[in-house]
């Protein structure tokens, strides 16, 4: 499968995925939709969890740019690497909702005690990323202060 980028203000490379991922008839698993917050470029962020979640061992099966503030990723993992991802996701710099958090958090926890049986179930997400331009201050030492809202 080829991912590429398209030049139109939205765009996404979802069609063709779906049909195939359609054809797998019965699913189990997880079907996770999370939203997070980015100060960087939302696409540049995207184009990085895309490396990161292939050197995990995911499928990225979509990705989608909206002007530059909005972007979205669809991968695809097997529930005994959800830590690394997890992981993946705060390391790209992400700014998790609280819902977010607690369904990731979850996730880990159920898996944790059910590995056996759980670890090749897959795990789908459909992540939102908005551009928040708002950078997390640093304080001395390298500790990260919150953001300040105004």
């Amino acid at each position: 499968m080829r991912i590429g980028l398209k030049s139109s203000a939205h765009s996404s490379d979802a069609e063709g995925v779906r049909d195939f991922a359609e054809q797998n008839g019965e699913q189990k698993g997880w079907d996770l939709k999370l939203a997070a917050l980015c100060a960087e470029d939302a696409a540049r962020t995207v184009r990085f969890l895309t490396g990161a979640v292939m050197a995990c061992g995911g499928y990225v099966l979509s990705r989608r740019f909206d002007c530059g503030w909005t972007a979205a990723i669809e991968f695809e993992f097997v529930r005994a690497t959800c830590v690394e991802m997890y992981s993946v996701l705060i390391a790209a710099g992400l700014e998790l909702t609280a819902q977010s958090h607690l369904t990731m958090a979850a996730l880990c926890q159920c898996t944790r005690e059910t590995l056996e049986a759980t670890a090749g179930d897959p795990v789908r997400v459909e992540l939102t990323i908005h551009k928040t331009g708002v950078l997390p201050r640093c304080e001395p030492g390298g500790s990260a202060a919150p953001p300040q809202v105004a």
